[in-house]
């Protein structure tokens, strides 16, 4: 991919600037993917992912240039981010980077697995990957995004905000908590919280798109 660096000399934009308009990007990507009736029952999160942000790509802010990879590699922990949005910053200090995390929610996995618990002490899914520095241990935000494809949308939040509420392993400062980003879209959410490892709170941008 190119990254050449004159992409981004006209940047004036803070982490939370970048994060924002990616996901307003992502939002119009859904809707325009629910308008022409998109059929997610067979898709995984990986391509549910990859068909957002192929139509999100598209679109452009010419004061806030950033470079959409999925599934970017982590070389040092050897896994992989789901969306690694790569700015200017990044460009020249690669800790940087914005990562989003995407999940099915509902498959007991946008907080942690059990699996997790049962072979670690440091379960490291979902909002654990970022508590435990598994991913973005330099950075004050982070995203994750909830992909719904049976239930109720507003029924899976609560559990996951209770959930959240009496987990042993997360220290949240701030639950979530609802964060309008386009007036037509009511389901997007910060959440904040304490991290382990010596690590600073993080700022979590929660997106929910409903598939059902």
């Amino acid at each position: 991919m190119d990254m050449d660096a004159t992409s981004f000399k006209y940047c004036i934009g803070s982490h939370n600037d970048y994060i924002k308009t990616a996901y307003e990007f992502l939002i119009e990507a859904y809707q325009e993917l629910i308008k022409n009736k998109y059929n997610v029952c067979n898709n995984n999160e990986n391509s549910i992912r990859d068909d957002l942000v192929k139509i999100a790509k598209l679109k452009k802010n010419n004061l806030l240039p950033f470079r959409w990879i999925t599934e970017f590699p982590d070389i040092e922990n050897h896994n992989r981010i789901d969306i690694d949005l790569a700015t200017p910053q990044s460009l020249v200090d690669e800790s940087e980077a914005i990562k989003i995390e995407c999940k099915i929610v509902g498959e007991d996995k946008y907080i942690d697995t059990r699996k997790s618990f049962e072979n670690s002490n440091s379960p490291t899914n979902g909002i654990m990957s970022f508590i435990t520095g598994k991913y973005s241990p330099q950075m004050p935000i982070a995203g994750m995004i909830g992909f719904v494809k049976e239930g109720e949308i507003q029924i899976k939040i609560d559990r996951i905000i209770e959930r959240l509420k009496k987990h042993n392993d997360i220290q949240t400062i701030q639950n979530l908590k609802k964060n309008p980003m386009k007036t037509n879209f009511e389901y997007c959410y910060n959440s904040k919280h304490k991290r382990t490892n010596n690590l600073n709170d993080i700022l979590i941008y929660h997106l929910f798109f409903d598939f059902t």
